[in-house]
């Protein structure tokens, strides 16, 4: 298990190293391109992570398979459970807990298939912007934004979503249930698979920014002294 944890903190680390130059007072005080752009990195990061995660599965499953090395043969296979859905699920909630910003993925599924659990089931704004990038007259791999009202606590957020189309690692999950690992049509994790084929759109990551200050995060202005508008004492130029 320490693979998985070891990945999974890697990535972690990954998003709080992009967030960490920006205070939500910072972002509030800019305009809707610079709130696009913040969730656009955080969208397409999330993305990165959990691609990663799908060209490892068989790593991650096999005992004694290493990073960079081949697969070993004869070797026992068991499946962890920490597919690209669960991990960026994990990820995101323990990210919200110290950001304030929420990430989701989300799905309208495929033919009469909706989202495989609850957690990826679109409210209705994201149904709309779904089936925006499901539409031909939508260009492909442009992101979505607009500002809106929140039910919740934060009142006025920003509200980004990108686009996720299948790759050819998802495939093993995703992909005709012919190729099922198992025979009957189910993928590893034990679900239909849709028959999605390479480059089709299979969802969004949703991104929510509150616009009200939120601070969950320290920040020394030490290495970050735009913060303060003035050169810290001892980091002017020499």
């Amino acid at each position: 298990m320490r693979k998985e944890f070891l990945i999974l903190g890697v990535c972690v680390a990954c998003l709080f190293t992009v967030l960490s130059p920006f205070s939500i007072s910072e972002v509030q005080a800019t305009n809707g391109r610079d709130y696009a752009t913040l969730a656009n990195h955080l969208a397409t990061l999330l993305q990165s992570a959990r691609l990663v995660m799908a060209r490892n599965q068989d790593i991650i499953n096999t005992h004694g398979a290493r990073v960079g090395e081949p697969i070993p043969e004869g070797v026992p296979v068991s499946f962890k459970g920490l597919v690209p859905a669960v991990f960026g699920r994990l990820v995101a909630d323990d990210f919200m807990g110290k950001s304030g910003i929420t990430l989701k993925q989300t799905t309208l599924g495929k033919g009469r298939r909706g989202p495989r659990n609850v957690y990826n089931a679109p409210d209705e704004w994201e149904k709309t912007v779904l089936e925006k990038f499901n539409s031909r007259s939508y260009p492909r791999g442009v992101g979505f934004g607009e500002f809106a009202k929140s039910e919740g606590a934060f009142g006025e957020v920003y509200r980004y979503m990108l686009p996720v189309y299948i790759e050819a690692p998802c495939l093993k999950c995703h992909g005709e249930p012919a190729n099922s690992p198992t025979g009957d049509g189910l993928d590893v994790a034990g679900y239909p698979m849709e028959g999605y084929k390479e480059g089709e759109l299979r969802g969004g990551i949703s991104v929510t920014i509150p616009l009200k200050e939120v601070q969950h995060f320290s920040v020394n202005s030490k290495f970050f002294p735009s913060f303060t508008g003035e050169p810290v004492e001892g980091e002017r130029e020499q």
